[in-house]
């Protein structure tokens, strides 16, 4: 099985990060190039870096505009139509990553009290949010094709506290996170700020098949994605284990 901890959180980007980790240095390469690909088709340069934090050693992923772009919502079909202009740029679609989406659609009609079709999405429908969708849809199929195995993840820590979005300050976790965590196991942490994004939380909705915190002491392969955040003294990272 592929062992993701979640107990320092979990994001799109962290986690696709922890993904590519996984893959074979020539496969890595590979796959990084069909990203870049697609992002610089949508104006964005995809940038994948080395990291060293507090003893752990990985990766993270960011993008650069390489021009100036307008904010702006995106509808349910613009967004689907973006997802499939990036996998056809990768060479890969995956009902992973429609299904990721589909989850988060369906969460922010819940939190806003609307059918998913009729939602606009804010920081995800930006073809960064997209990509790292796209990616997850890949990379999930792509390790379980290598590993002939299944998903599982620990309790997800969602952070706490109050933080500043498109719809102004909110309660950690917000609604649309909130309403992705149903019937998942999860707590607060003690740290304060957003740990797990909606993206994140789809994404391990989507692909794992359940949830324990008995973290395998033995292990084939670990990876860590990082993210931009510390929390602490800590940046936060999704670790995975191939077991």
């Amino acid at each position: 099985m592929m062992y993701i901890d979640a107990r320092e959180g979990v994001s799109g980007d962290m986690l696709a990060a922890a993904m590519l980790g996984l893959l074979e240095q020539h496969e890595r390469d590979r796959t990084t190039k069909g990203l870049r690909g697609a992002a610089v088709a949508h104006g964005l340069e995809f940038i994948l870096h080395s990291i060293e934090d507090s003893g752990d050693k990985g990766l993270a992923l960011s993008y650069r505009e390489l021009a100036p772009v307008a904010r702006r919502e995106s509808s349910y079909d613009q967004c689907f139509s973006l997802l499939a202009d990036m996998e056809e740029h990768i060479g890969f679609s995956s009902p992973t990553a429609s299904a990721i989406l589909q989850l988060i659609f369906e969460a922010e009609g819940e939190a806003h009290g609307m059918p998913p079709e009729e939602v606009h999405l804010h920081e995800i429908g930006r073809p960064q949010a997209i990509l790292n969708i796209a990616a997850l849809g890949f990379l999930s199929w792509r390790l379980i094709e290598l590993g002939n195995g299944t998903f599982v993840c620990s309790t997800i820590i969602t952070g706490k506290g109050v933080i500043s979005m498109s719809h102004g300050a909110v309660k950690v976790p917000p609604p649309a996170s909130e309403a992705l965590l149903k019937n998942m196991t999860h707590a607060p942490g003690d740290a304060p700020g957003e740990r797990a994004t909606p993206t994140g939380i789809a994404a391990l909705k989507a692909i794992i098949r359940y949830q324990s915190d008995d973290v395998p002491s033995t292990y084939q392969g670990r990876s860590v994605g990082f993210g931009a955040k510390s929390f602490g003294s800590r940046l936060g990272r999704t670790i995975l284990l191939w077991v």
